[in-house]
């Protein structure tokens, strides 16, 4: 049986992974915080621990016995990767990397430029085969820290704000559908050396994603549109009084189309990712699992 290593494993996506391949291959996970998930309801994946991951030659001693990587941590951990599969004394046939399609904002952004010169040290420095995810926002699970709030707000209140006019575009995409992505390329000839956008089926404005949530709940979506010098301004003032909840880079990236091309993923990997309307309730299911949505 094959042995892939997950870096990451004790994330959303990394844990998702540990189980959908666990059947398959034989699983290395690479953790940081053994406190954060349980791994015990699965006896057969090998757990390491690794402090660091800049540590490229401790890295390197815990890739031992592996055939491939599926990194889900920052892609600007690539170079570190790369340093450490060099020193490991197993040949490593592919990496997967996690990217972002933060990567095509507009707005001066550190971690996008980040993750630009990231990708540029894979495509030109790697010496294995790789491959490059770039999911959109992704959702689907209680802890994704966007959509998830969102819908506990439609729940709760009558009124949503609503930044500027709402008509920039949006195209989540399901965490199901990420792993299952992952999942076909992962040691997997076809998708060597490239990159892939994914994201949701369709593309939403802010305006009509919003609504969507809240009617998946059975409520109407009443919103309030915000001007965005009162937006900036209230930025402004909770700078200098506090912390502001949004920052004036949010505010521009929320104000951006981030719809993507699904061509080129749905061409080669032959699927399509749900869209927001039917991906929605698996998000909604899992908060009322955890009784975060009642």
């Amino acid at each position: 049986m094959r042995t892939i290593a997950i870096i990451g494993a004790t994330g959303e996506v990394g844990f998702r992974l540990v189980h959908a391949l666990r059947s398959t291959y034989k699983i290395i996970a690479i953790i940081r915080n053994r406190e954060k998930r349980d791994f015990s309801c699965y006896p057969d994946v090998e757990v390491r621990q690794l402090d660091d991951i800049t540590d490229f030659n401790r890295l390197g001693l815990l890739l031992s016995g592996c055939e491939a990587i599926i990194n889900t941590a920052y892609i600007w951990f690539a170079e570190h990767i790369h340093r450490a599969v060099l020193h490991s004394k197993t040949p490593i046939r592919h990496v997967v990397l996690t990217g972002s399609t933060g990567i095509y904002t507009r707005l001066p952004s550190e971690s996008a430029d980040r993750k630009r010169e990231a990708e540029a040290f894979v495509r030109t420095s790697y010496r294995c085969p790789w491959t490059i995810i770039r999911p959109t926002m992704i959702y689907g699970h209680k802890d994704d820290r966007n959509i998830s709030r969102l819908v506990q707000a439609a729940a709760h209140y009558p009124v949503l704000p609503l930044i500027g006019k709402g008509d920039n575009l949006i195209q989540p995409v399901l965490i199901h559908d990420l792993i299952r992505a992952y999942k076909m390329a992962v040691l997997n000839p076809k998708f060597y050396n490239k990159s892939y956008d994914i994201g949701g089926g369709k593309a939403y404005s802010n305006r009509d994603l919003i609504s969507c949530a809240a009617s998946s709940l059975g409520k109407p979506a009443r919103l309030m549109p915000l001007p965005i010098a009162l937006i900036r301004g209230g930025i402004a003032l909770l700078s200098v009084i506090g912390k502001s909840p949004i920052s004036k880079e949010q505010v521009g990236r929320f104000q951006e189309n981030k719809d993507i091309d699904l061509a080129p993923f749905i061409s080669d990997f032959g699927y399509i990712p749900r869209d927001f309307e039917h991906g929605i309730h698996w998000l909604i299911r899992d908060l009322k699992v955890h009784r975060l949505l009642r």
